[in-house]
């Protein structure tokens, strides 16, 4: 089977839309599951201007990639779509939330090995999709989403060590931004 990175963009029934509609699904069943996660996931009350124009900007580019992937076909049967199938799979062992009380920092569960799981989890499983489809185009739209998610998680750590101060420190000290990179 021969593969084109750049196909050509036309709806597919069983499509790169899938897995990518997925992954923003399980984000919020998680939060609705852990409610009081979800309340702290959503709260926004704290943004800065910069972090409020970082903030719609990534969810306007993760929309395009959204968008994007409903016209990008799975490679199914292809090499790519089982690395990326591998690589997506492994994402979910991300999405398990770790409640923590309002005045302090989530530090339990999967949050002992990342600070930001699921901005780490969720790029994860999307760059899953990128494989399973073969696609430069959906690679060429997840880089400048990677690239405004890195923005906001900036700032959400800024407000972490302003929340909850020596604590968070801390924790940022001892537990790597993307979970083992850095």
């Amino acid at each position: 089977m021969e593969i084109s990175f750049f196909t050509t963009l036309e709806p597919a029934l069983a499509g790169a839309w899938i897995p990518s509609f997925a992954m923003v699904l399980i984000q919020f069943v998680s939060m609705f599951i852990h409610k009081e996660v979800g309340k702290r996931a959503t709260d926004t009350s704290w943004y800065t201007l910069a972090d409020k124009r970082n903030a719609i900007i990534s969810s306007l580019l993760q929309v395009a990639l959204l968008i994007l992937s409903v016209f990008v076909p799975l490679k199914t049967g292809s090499a790519w779509f089982w690395i990326g199938a591998v690589i997506y799979v492994a994402a979910f062992a991300g999405f398990n939330y770790a409640a923590a009380p309002a005045d302090k920092a989530a530090q339990g569960g999967i949050y002992r090995l990342s600070r930001n799981p699921m901005y780490f989890f969720y790029f994860l499983g999307m760059a899953g999709v990128c494989a399973a489809s073969a696609s430069l185009w959906l690679l060429i739209a997840i880089v400048p989403f990677a690239i405004y998610n890195h923005l906001v998680v900036l700032g959400e750590e800024r407000y972490c060590e302003r929340a909850y101060g020596r604590e968070y420190l801390e924790h940022k000290r001892k537990t790597p931004r993307y979970f083992l990179f850095f």
